[in-house]
């Protein structure tokens, strides 16, 4: 019986242990889920310019806005309460907002296409399916790349605009150094960029050993008039038309999509950020490794020796 006692003690010691070095509670009160699977990381604004013309536009990271990523649809209604509470939330903030509209299998909604539903899936559909969710479910809001928010109703006790503005309230800047920065050009639809940057790992939300960045160009209609969709709306705001992988420094030759019903096309740059662990060795790999498990493990030793006296297991009594 004593034997069971000691090595469930340490067991839970143990994994207490771990879950505080993870950073990870035992009980979860985010009202989020996140946003992608077995990924730490996120993503960022970098830059928006129009296409009036050619010119350079030049954007360092602390000046960018919060990237917030909607998936929506022209048939979904519960989108708009959704769509509300978002507009309610930020409308004081510096955000950049971009909606995903559903386009696989669909014949209602023409503002999506295959290279916009393949970023979604790749970077927030499996998060989506391990939270028991569908992989692509509107509405779905994603803050930062990181905190993902399915469906429009809250959790008990909570409006979705609470939830919204905890998850603003949780934003952190990615860990690159503030100085980073990019530069664009544009002329005679060649882009032209030079994305230089410098990781901060101290920032990292777990201990990372590197930092890799990927950039993606968007195509962003700011708005379109569209009153066949069934959900009741016949203006569309902050429409992802079209995305396309860049390299960290290059140039390209690119013709958006033809504009829904107006000349207001962004060209938006983002990128996802990811941060790689830091390889450990065989010891660094224990659980007990680090300052702060080495005290709870003395805590742990003391109240088992305490047991010991207390209950004279007679470990001493050579008879």
């Amino acid at each position: 019986m004593q034997i069971r006692f000691i090595v469930g003690w340490i067991m839970i010691s143990l994994t207490a242990s771990t879950a505080l070095i993870s950073g990870q509670s035992v009980h979860g009160t985010d009202p989020w889920v996140d946003a992608t699977h077995d990924i730490t990381g996120g993503s960022a604004h970098l830059i928006s310019m129009t296409f009036d013309g050619p010119g350079t536009v030049y954007a360092e990271v602390q000046e960018a806005p919060i990237l917030i990523e909607v998936y929506t649809a022209t048939w979904c209604e519960t989108c708009i309460p959704a769509e509300e509470a978002l507009n309610s939330s930020i409308w004081s903030l510096d955000t950049y907002v971009v909606k995903y509209h559903r386009h696989l299998f669909e014949t209602e909604d023409p503002f999506g296409n295959n290279n916009t539903e393949g970023r979604w899936l790749s970077r927030y559909g499996p998060a989506s399916i391990e939270a028991n969710f569908s992989s692509r479910t509107p509405p779905t809001v994603v803050f930062g790349g990181e905190r993902m928010h399915v469906g429009s109703y809250p959790n008990e006790g909570m409006t979705l605009e609470q939830e919204y503005l905890q998850s603003l309230e949780a934003h952190v800047r990615p860990p690159i150094l503030e100085g980073s920065n990019i530069s664009v050009s544009l002329e005679n639809n060649f882009l032209n960029w030079s994305w230089e940057w410098v990781q901060d790992k101290s920032i990292c939300r777990s201990i990372c050993g590197e930092i890799q960045t990927n950039l993606y160009l968007l195509t962003v209609e700011k708005k379109a008039y569209f009153p066949e969709g069934s959900n009741g709306q016949s203006m569309y705001y902050d429409i992802l038309r079209d995305i396309t992988p860049l390299d960290p420094s290059g140039s390209i030759e690119y013709i958006p999509p033809a504009a829904w019903d107006e000349q207001d096309l962004e060209l938006v740059i983002i990128f996802d950020w990811n941060e790689i662990p830091e390889e450990k060795s065989s010891m660094g790999i224990l659980p007990f490794s680090g300052p702060l498990t080495s005290i709870i493990i003395l805590a742990s030793t003391s109240i088992i020796l305490r047991y010991f006296g207390k209950n004279n297991l007679g470990f001493n009594n050579l008879r």
